[in-house]
């Protein structure tokens, strides 16, 4: 297959919704994906965890669509999406992003998010019709695959309801109110789920919320997270005195 013949067929599979098959299928073991400097997965398994851990907070897929995309030589490739979801507690999470990808034969071994970048203007218009046809022909596929995850949030929700209040994690280096608002938004309420949560999760958590948050580094949250669960004050408090800001 051809560049354009990849980037169609994986994109297609995005269109209709499935995103984690579309990376299951054509991703090298060793794949890098990455968002920034500090959000880097250097594996195929590292990046679908990740990926599971997101949908697994999403109660619907609203819109999928792709701009447009372009072929750059013989081993990359850029698609432009714009991606919305609602997530289990109601929140709109909007993404507008360019997906570079770097190929080797017919494996992708390099994905790189660059988010609010646009392709050039003639790159977009010609697959504009394109791109409207694929985002159309699939609706029903995503109308089906989110049947299920609402109902399965349906019963999640009960647990915000009961009595377990949140942890207060501002007591994270790197985390004020506002980014533990976003957290316990987007279902981490708690130093336990924050220790067990992914930074490349994370990350994508802050990313949606606006360039302010994206600049935060989230790399040592679970760690001292873990700490603070266990009642390791001391020892969260020696990591801490390194940090700067969380990093």
């Amino acid at each position: 297959m051809t560049v354009k013949q990849l980037v169609e067929a994986i994109d297609a599979r995005i269109l209709a919704g499935d995103i984690l098959g579309a990376f299951d299928q054509f991703a090298a073991e060793d794949c890098v994906t990455l968002s920034g400097e500090h959000d880097i997965t250097r594996t195929k398994a590292q990046k679908m965890e990740a990926l599971r851990w997101f949908f697994n907070n999403i109660a619907s897929v609203n819109r999928i669509e792709r701009v447009g995309f372009a072929t750059n030589g013989n081993d990359s490739s850029d698609s432009q999406f714009v991606f919305e979801f609602t997530n289990q507690f109601g929140q709109n999470l909007v993404y507008s992003e360019v997906i570079r990808r770097t190929w080797a034969g017919e494996q992708l071994v390099r994905e790189e998010y660059l988010l609010g970048a646009e392709l050039p203007k003639a790159a977009a218009k010609t697959t504009k019709k394109v791109a409207a046809e694929k985002a159309e022909a699939p609706a029903p596929a995503p109308a089906k695959a989110t049947k299920a995850p609402k109902k399965a949030v349906a019963t999640e929700k009960k647990a915000p309801k009961a009595s377990v209040p949140a942890d207060d994690l501002t007591l994270i280096e790197g985390i004020g109110p506002k980014i533990a608002e976003l957290l316990i938004a987007a279902g981490i309420i708690s130093f336990a789920d924050l220790a067990k949560a992914k930074p490349a999760a994370i990350k994508t958590i802050l990313e949606a919320a606006g360039k302010r948050y994206q600049m935060h580094d989230p790399a040592t949250w679970p760690k001292q997270a873990a700490l603070a669960r266990d009642g390791k004050t001391a020892e969260l408090e020696a990591l801490q005195a390194k940090l700067k800001g969380g990093k």
